[in-house]
């Protein structure tokens, strides 16, 4: 999408939308059409516009150097005007212009409205996404996404509503690269292909790249991620990619990590037939990973990160692992398997192993862990997990300002002690209680690889994909943990 600023309008071309708040209906912008001023306030006298929140005035005009159609919207009460609310209202407009068929839309920006830009247009971008890419001219219907978006605004507020549009489109390209990965199937976003986006970033940003293959893990005795992909005819990988941003060049780095389960049958605990269907998404951690190294350098994030993402394929045949297979670490550690489909915390541990080799500040995990975070929290919070209450607050706080929300679920130590194994060191998922505090226990498990470090766990198990999704969002996958991840980096 083209985007633009400038004083006045210079087309008749599109659409020309007005934001008012409700208690600002006789107060214009110094560069506002007159022909507008006297159609508001027309209705204002008629009682027919108010100005409440999503309240729309529509009208035609015939005037010179004036958009032809020209569109009241309501932003309601401004004391009541948050950033969520801003990128609320953005989608809403977002979504009338698509209605009205309109590609090309211009937008009246109030110093109001410039308090939240970067969020409002986020929520016009966001609401932009197709996830029908793949469709063909068999049965793809005609689309009315926007081509070109003119902000129209005071010379006096150019300077900063730049920075925030700029701010917005990086953002809002990242989130739609993280969904394209996670809603794309695994017949075209395999461990290959993550590799070669991992190269390419790493090429276009200047970062330091490693991706190691199945020779390279045998080395290292990544046990987990050798298992977890036995069944796979393609190499498993485990990616890692470095951005030094902090002044201190050697400055401890902030370690992410994300699992990358390209599709998980469930291996021979094979997943009942109303989830297997979606399992294409269960890379969602590394995709967010990735999403975070493609903006990290254009945003000027002041700190040092490395990223760490296996990257398998969790299939049944002959050669895959099985219940009571007892496998080695790259820690050391033993790991008895009671259960194939708790794949993910395996692959997590060894990646997590290699984290630490880095002597990182912290250790941040992010995963489609387990389904019992989505019976805990739903679908609209992240669960948290770790044993560190500061960054996890940190990282609570972050979610709470972006609308990527995360809350904190409890380590205890009974679902610790649940982890062991009479014939291992550790199992992968216990027997007797596994129904209970799943969550838990998948995050108790990851932190017998921790190894002392400070550490916490983002499950996006039931966030990740969703079919009911937010104002701004469209179905499907909605790169849930990337803004959240993003804020604390910008702190």
């Amino acid at each position: 999408m083209k985007i633009e600023m400038n004083e006045k309008l210079k087309s008749r071309k599109g659409l020309l939308i007005t934001p008012i708040f409700e208690n600002y209906l006789d107060r214009f912008p110094k560069n506002y059409p007159d022909i507008t001023k006297k159609f508001l306030l027309k209705l204002v006298k008629n009682k027919e516009f108010w100005g409440h929140s999503g309240e729309i005035g529509f009208s035609y005009a015939d005037e010179e150097n004036l958009s032809d159609k020209i569109l009241l919207f309501g932003f309601g009460k401004i004391k009541n005007y948050t950033s969520k609310i801003a990128r609320e209202l953005g989608a809403k407009i977002g979504k009338e212009a698509i209605r009205l068929k309109e590609k090309n839309i211009s937008i009246f920006f109030s110093k109001e409205l410039a308090k939240y830009t970067e969020e409002f247009m986020e929520g016009i971008l966001m609401i932009q996404y197709d996830i029908g890419k793949l469709k063909t001219k068999y049965s793809k219907k005609e689309r009315y996404d926007l081509e070109s978006l003119n902000i129209l605004v005071e010379k006096s507020l150019l300077k900063n509503i730049k920075k925030d549009l700029e701010k917005a489109k990086i953002i809002a390209d990242a989130i739609e690269y993280v969904k394209d990965l996670v809603n794309n199937p695994s017949n075209f976003v395999d461990m290959d292909y993550l590799a070669d986006e991992a190269r390419k970033i790493a090429k276009e940003n200047g970062y330091k790249i490693n991706i190691l293959g199945n020779k390279e893990l045998e080395k290292l005795n990544a046990g987990g991620i050798l298992a977890v992909n036995s069944g796979s005819e393609k190499e498993a990988k485990l990616i890692f990619l470095e951005y030094k941003g902090a002044k201190n060049k050697n400055e401890k780095p902030i370690a992410i990590v994300g699992k990358g389960v390209v599709f998980d049958t469930g291996g021979y605990n094979l997943k009942p037939f109303q989830h297997i269907e979606t399992m294409h998404q269960d890379m969602a951690g590394c995709a967010v990973v990735l999403g975070l190294f493609k903006v990290m350098k254009k945003l000027g994030i002041k700190k040092n990160v490395i990223g760490i993402t296996p990257s398998v394929a969790n299939m049944v045949n002959e050669k895959a692992f099985k219940p009571s297979d007892i496998i080695t670490m790259m820690s050391g550690l033993t790991v008895e398997v009671t259960n194939t489909d708790a794949e993910g915390r395996l692959i997590l541990g060894d990646a997590i192993t290699y984290a630490a080799k880095f002597d990182p500040k912290n250790i941040i995990t992010i995963a489609t862990l387990t389904g019992a975070v989505a019976l805990a929290l739903g679908d609209r919070y992240a669960g948290l997990l770790g044993n560190n209450t500061k960054l996890r607050r940190e990282l609570m706080k972050a979610g709470k300002e972006v609308d990527d929300l995360g809350w904190g679920l409890p380590l205890h130590s009974d679902y610790k002690k649940a982890m062991d194994s009479a014939v291992a060191d550790i199992r992968n998922r216990d027997v007797e209680t596994y129904r209970m505090a799943g969550c838990s226990k998948g995050a108790a498990f990851l932190e017998k690889f921790v190894e002392g470090n400070t550490w916490c766990h983002i499950d996006i198990g039931g966030t990740a994909f969703t079919d009911s999704p937010k104002p701004y969002q469209t179905r499907g996958a909605t790169a849930h943990g990337f803004k959240m991840l993003l804020r604390y980096l910008e702190k």
